[in-house]
């Protein structure tokens, strides 16, 4: 373990993991106990932003070995099992909430992507790393407060009840790629239950989400991604 960011939601804290690789790890024991399903919400949103290709940083499963059980967390301790973990930018500048340097790299882009992103995942507390040594180039970050209730919890009524609802950036449009508006969309149109089902899946059984709430974000995906398709389409 080699820092943190107490200060932000789910505290996360800085580790160099056994792959050599710097990571910025979310566990249980830094979630308030209402909020802890936040980790799985982190897992399933990258996941998710991979399938449409939107610009999400690198994140895995990560094994809390014994030797650092009992470690302080702002809401219990570090306890040994698995938690999830984002690889750590060499040099990021986070920027909050609006889009920037759309003229740099490729963000005219990767900025596609995260209007996708946000809207077909219900974000909100949006939040955009930028790599410094890459000109810029835009990621999308620390999504636990994305789909409804946006309180770090999954919760299937209020899934079903918001499913039909747009929930799109605010952000102006002006100046997007319009292959990439072209690519992400049909990347939602193409998604299907089986790609949905492998991510839902993928959540580890020791985290606190029942199968009914995960059951009902599959469901809450597949139904979302055509209109979320149509909405990108219209911003050009």
């Amino acid at each position: 373990m080699i820092g943190s960011a107490s200060q932000s939601f789910a505290c996360p804290f800085q580790v160099l993991a056994s792959d050599g690789r710097r990571y910025f790890v979310k566990a249980l024991g830094g979630c308030q106990e209402f909020a802890r399903g936040s980790l799985a919400i982190e897992y399933v949103v990258a996941e998710l932003g991979r399938l449409i290709g939107a610009p999400v940083c690198g994140n895995s499963l990560i094994r809390i070995p014994e030797d650092l059980a009992d470690w302080p967390m702002p809401f219990g301790k570090l306890q040994p099992g698995i938690a999830h973990a984002n690889a750590a930018i060499g040099r990021a500048v986070e920027a909050r909430p609006a889009l920037q340097h759309r003229a740099q790299d490729d963000n005219r882009s990767r900025h596609v992507g995260l209007y996708a992103l946000y809207d077909w995942c219900f974000g909100d507390d949006a939040q955009w790393l930028h790599d410094v040594d890459d000109d810029r180039a835009i990621y999308s970050h620390d999504h636990g407060l994305y789909l409804p209730p946006h309180d770090g919890s999954i919760r299937a009524d209020l899934l079903r009840r918001c499913a039909d609802e747009s929930n799109e950036l605010p952000d102006p449009a002006d100046g997007l790629d319009a292959e990439a508006v072209r690519r992400v969309s049909e990347a939602l149109e193409r998604i299907n239950r089986d790609a949905l089902v492998k991510v839902v899946r993928g959540v580890p059984a020791s985290w606190p989400v029942t199968d009914d709430d995960l059951e009902a974000l599959g469901w809450f995906l597949e139904h979302r991604a055509p209109a979320v398709a149509a909405r990108l389409r219209a911003l050009i």
